[in-house]
């Protein structure tokens, strides 16, 4: 037991073992990390069934997975080649489930299939469709085309199909919505731009599959575009995406270089130490590491924003040494020193992490790791500072200290009455502040969340515009066990809203895949309408009468028929690889085990009385989605809960409080400064047209934890002067540095950081007054 004792007590016994951990750490890390960038995480979790449709809509579905192109520059004639040949060289590519461009693209073994499937999937085919009268129109209006510009394809068709099925089913399948065409592809409305839309087959969360896509995208343009006359725009899910992942990489990489060049100058100006510099770098990369293992450890990953914004959130872990080093004395060993500030210092510890507990019940993955990451990382923090550091300081260093104006401010800066009716001003004019924007205090626009720059959005808007596939606001989502299942539901939705809301005017119209294939039931009573081979022959011959067709030529129109009857329905997994398949594939797809039939209902005018018509309508399996509604319903609900934990967590934070102090008694000094400052906080916040989101309240538990390390630190008394001209050394250099790093990142394009660094720039530096002003106490000798 004494040799343990005596290596423990060893000068590197403590340093030794935090160098292992740091190579466990690594190698752990090396083998183990995952780097995830998908914005899911950081989306809040849906607690209504229609809620979780929306958001797996947002995440991964078929739109999601949908790129919007556009090439502009050139001629006319120019973009329609290049169109044509872009379109080509994506469909060889493989990544693409579908590549639309407006050109009706069948290869001989496509349309030949899709012809033997005509009369299973046109809705013209029913009995009236085989009569004498009706085959005789059909075969003078097919007379009367041979002499038109279609009249070579018709003759092509004709003797397998007098009555033109195919070519009506293939002009049936035209989208609901879609742009003008010329010169055979689509376009923008002002012609000016040709208009291409591409499917990945990857899924919409697989970022690595996505930029693989998006570099196939780029790379066949620059092999279209040889005379480089033409540009390239693309946008969409997928794009936003990959933008995001490299918006947060290079902001991250930035502002963290960024802050920590101008942290190291201000502690070069203030200690004007080198080796004090170095030092207080190791318990904040302490806390990076432990946060970076402890989420990869629990989640399976740690997402790009967690690193950046923990990482930021560990700035209050530099607060540690800082104590530490403003609190050294010539006289006395570095680790007697820290055992003088260490029960504030630890009580500070305590109540940070305690806020960050109300992070982890928000069943909100992103916010459970920042949460994770965050008391993982202030207590290795807290843990070298208080073990390690003290051992890697020189016996009898003292730093320069400069707190003449320090001490004269907090002279000033007394509790009187005067500042005291001030501050009383103050929280009343912050009242009515917050009463005056009550109704606009909180952001409930889930888009707000997004880190996409406000340009690309205007863009994409404009595409969308352009390809008339305005974002869908409004869908009907089918569901069930089969496709089977799924296509009859659909089939019986699309009866009810042309009898019901469209006939009412409340909405234009709607797109679902049955629109496309029919359920095999369907398909079968089509199988019933055609007549025999007998029949038919019989019917043909009267309907030829006076016509100038020869005898024979329609032989295979009848073949076909009979073929016909004997067909099994078509399937989705048989529509594959086709036109029929390109038209169903964003429509039907399976998720999670589960068929699903999206509907997206077109120029909806009325969204209160569809949607109570739907909640009369009690539809199985078929839910109603006004996305702007659920998305807003969605951030209320995860707001109220959030508050509830933050609620618990100030519960947790008193009682820590109440113990680590001894008595109620001071809790009130300690809690006074950091409500004032919040409350002053969240006034700046709103007056300033802030609309305060998830992150901002994530902030503010920040600001919290920094407010009562100094309001403690303020409320201790010292012991005398010199003491005193420390703590005041250390707080003041504190609320600096912490300032001067949040007000760096309140600069960034990204809503998150920038929310992180204005809430936390504001709220820190009110803090510090605040603690100044209220919690302040006279060292013993002036008593």
């Amino acid at each position: 037991m004494s040799v343990l004792r005596r290596l423990a007590e060893a000068r590197w016994a403590a340093p030794l073992l935090w160098l292992a951990l740091v190579c466990a750490g690594g190698v752990y890390l090396h083998y183990a990390l995952r780097l995830s960038t998908a914005l899911s995480v950081f989306m809040p979790p849906g607690h209504t069934a229609e809620q979780r449709l929306m958001l797996e809509e947002m995440q991964d579905s078929p739109a999601a997975r949908a790129i919007l192109i556009a090439i502009d520059g050139g001629t006319a004639a120019e973009r329609a080649a290049a169109s044509r040949a872009y379109a080509g060289r994506l469909r060889q590519s493989g990544l693409f489930a579908q590549v639309a461009n407006g050109e009706l693209h069948l290869d001989p073994a496509e349309e030949r299939q899709l012809f033997g499937w005509r009369y299973l999937l046109s809705p013209a085919v029913d009995a009236q469709a085989f009569t004498v009268t009706k085959l005789h129109a059909d075969l003078q209006m097919r007379l009367a085309e041979l002499g038109t510009p279609l009249g070579m394809l018709e003759k092509r068709f004709l003797p397998a199909d007098p009555t033109g099925a195919f070519l009506a089913m293939l002009s049936a399948w035209q989208p609901a919505q879609a742009p003008e065409r010329r010169n055979g592809v689509w376009v923008s409305p002002d012609g000016e731009r040709a208009l291409l839309l591409a499917e990945t087959r990857a899924p919409g969360l697989d970022l690595g599959a996505m930029q693989q896509a998006i570099g196939a995208l780029h790379s066949s343009f620059a092999a279209v575009n040889a005379a480089g006359r033409l540009h390239l725009i693309l946008s969409g899910p997928p794009v936003f995406a990959v933008q995001s992942r490299d918006t947060i990489k290079s902001d991250s990489q930035w502002f963290s270089s960024l802050a920590s060049v101008a942290l190291v100058l201000l502690l070069l100006a203030v200690y004007r130490s080198f080796r004090l510099v170095l030092l207080s770098a190791l318990p904040l990369g302490s806390a990076v590491l432990a946060g970076v293992v402890a989420v990869n450890a629990v989640f399976g990953e740690i997402h790009g924003i967690t690193l950046a914004f923990g990482a930021t959130l560990l700035g209050v872990a530099i607060d540690y040494p800082l104590h530490l080093f403003s609190h050294l004395s010539g006289g006395e060993s570095p680790s007697t020193s820290l055992r003088r500030i260490w029960p504030t210092l630890r009580l500070g510890v305590l109540t940070t992490m305690a806020g960050y507990l109300a992070l982890l019940g928000t069943g909100f993955v992103g916010l459970g790791q920042l949460g994770t990451f965050a008391i993982a990382g202030l207590a290795a923090a807290a843990g070298f500072t208080r073990w390690v550091l003290p051992r890697l300081i020189p016996q009898g260093f003292e730093p320069v200290r400069r707190t003449v104006l320090l001490e004269h401010m907090a002279e000033r800066i007394r509790p009187r009455p005067v500042a005291m009716l001030l501050l009383l001003a103050l929280v009343l004019l912050s009242a009515m502040v917050l009463w005056q924007h009550r109704d606009r205090i909180w952001e409930d626009n889930l888009s707000a969340l997004s880190p996409i720059p406000p340009a690309s959005l205007a863009l994409d808007q404009r595409l969308r515009a352009d390809l008339d596939a305005a974002e869908v606001s409004h869908l009907v989502v089918v569901q069930g066990a089969t496709a089977e299942q799924v296509l009859q539901r659909s089939q019986v939705l699309g009866r009810a809203l042309r009898e019901g809301p469209i006939r009412d005017g409340w909405l234009r119209g709607f797109d679902m895949a049955a629109r496309y294939l029919p359920d095999a039931a369907t398909q079968r009573a089509r199988q019933a309408a055609l007549p025999d081979a007998e029949t038919l022959r019989r019917r043909m011959d009267q309907a030829l009468a006076g016509l100038p067709f020869r005898a024979g030529l329609f032989q295979p129109f009848i073949e076909a028929v009979q073929q016909a009857r004997r067909q099994s329905p078509v399937t989705p997994a048989e529509a594959k690889g086709t036109l029929l398949g390109a038209r169903i594939g964003s429509l039907l797809y399976t998720h999670n085990g589960e068929w699903v039939a999206l509907v997206p209902l077109i120029g909806v005018k009325a969204p209160q009385p569809l949607s109570d018509w739907f909640a009369s309508q009690h539809f199985k399996n078929v839910s109603y989605l006004d996305m702007r509604a659920q998305s807003t319903g969605l951030m209320q609900a995860f707001r109220h809960r959030a508050l509830q934990q933050l609620l618990l967590a100030a519960v947790i934070i008193l009682l820590v409080l109440t113990v680590g102090l001894r008595g109620i008694r001071f809790v009130f000094v300690v809690i006074g400064p950091l409500f004032l400052a919040l409350l002053l906080d969240v006034t700046v916040l709103v007056a300033a047209g802030e609309h305060l989101s998830i992150f901002h309240l994530v902030s503010l538990l920040l600001v919290a934890g920094i407010s009562m390390d100094y309001a403690l630190f303020f409320s201790h008394r010292e012991p005398d002067r010199a003491a005193r001209a420390a703590t005041l050394h250390a707080l003041s250099l504190c609320a600096i540095s912490t300032v001067l790093v949040f007000a760096i990142l309140a600069v960034s394009s990204l809503p998150v950081l920038r929310a992180i660094g204005l809430t936390a720039a504001v709220g820190v530096g009110s803090a510090y007054l605040l603690a100044m002003l209220l919690a302040q106490r006279r060292p013993r000798a002036e008593t």
